[in-house]
């Protein structure tokens, strides 16, 4: 089971699937934070981990695919992994994510500034760009997880991912 903590914007777009008791069950990605932002007048949803501070991004998201949720994270979190390199196969991804578990915001303040300055260095980024598909997505999301943070040492978010898939693959 994977949780993920969403904040308050975005807990009112999904408030029916978010699930008020707390149960702490570590998985090798640890909790994920998710916020919601628009690119291109389209709503997306951003999820960074908090472990490795790795973004990834579901593109064009409608409150009417709240039951597949599990499954569109998971596709575009494979998609990510896949379009920055980084070895895995879907059914590792699918053992290891899990159920995904919403909750209220867990204010976590690291956590809450680092989406804040990945949505805007997305709002900076998007200029360059003239029009919004999910291989653009994917290229933005790549910029994010290249950028190094303090917080890891100076370290990028795809280096710290890539090490722990790593570490669980053996």
């Amino acid at each position: 089971m994977t949780e993920i903590f969403t904040t308050k914007k975005l807990e009112k777009l999904i408030k029916k699937r978010i699930d008020n008791r707390t149960l702490t069950v570590e998985n090798i990605f640890g909790k994920w934070n998710a916020s919601v932002l628009y690119i291109a007048r389209k709503k997306c949803l951003l999820f960074v981990n908090s472990k490795s501070f790795y973004s990834v991004i579901i593109p064009r998201f409608s409150t009417t695919e709240l039951d597949k949720i599990h499954l569109l994270f998971l596709e575009n979190f494979y998609a990510q992994l896949d379009f920055e390199k980084i070895k895995t196969d879907a059914e590792f991804l699918v053992d290891n994510v899990g159920e995904l578990k919403f909750y209220s915001t867990d204010n976590d303040k690291k956590m809450t500034g680092i989406i804040n300055y990945n949505i805007s260095k997305i709002d900076y980024l998007k200029y360059e760009y003239e029009i919004f598909n999910s291989s653009v997505i994917r290229e933005l999301t790549e910029k994010l997880n290249l950028t190094p943070f303090k917080q890891l040492n100076w370290r990028q978010p795809k280096e710290i991912m890539s090490e722990i898939i790593e570490k669980a693959s053996v």
